[in-house]
């Protein structure tokens, strides 16, 4: 049963008992209610989790590469300086690819 259907048979029978004064139909329909709306937000989170990290591996790549460039850059300039900032760019962006994987 999907939590959608679960939440709106919960609510359905917690309507119902109290409908009917049944408590122990309401209490059901209560629980299974909050289990479905609790099961629907968790699925929420777990997508947005999904994205974010995909996101940040696509940035952390990005950052990558622009490193490698800049590192480059630097030794074909002879600046050590910007050498080691396009390394340690690089090693960021290896490293946030690396945590989203």
């Amino acid at each position: 049963m999907s939590n959608f259907v679960k939440e709106a048979t919960g609510a359905m029978k917690e309507g119902l008992g109290k409908l009917t004064g049944n408590e122990q139909k309401r209490e059901e329909g209560h629980s299974q209610r909050t289990q479905g709306i609790g099961e629907q937000k968790l699925q929420k989170e777990d997508r947005e989790a999904k994205q974010n990290a995909a996101a940040n591996k696509a940035k952390g790549g990005m950052q990558e590469a622009g490193g490698a460039a800049k590192e480059n850059a630097g030794k074909a300039m002879g600046n050590p300086d910007m050498e080691q900032q396009g390394r340690n760019l690089r090693s960021q962006g290896k490293g946030e690819r690396e945590i989203n994987d």
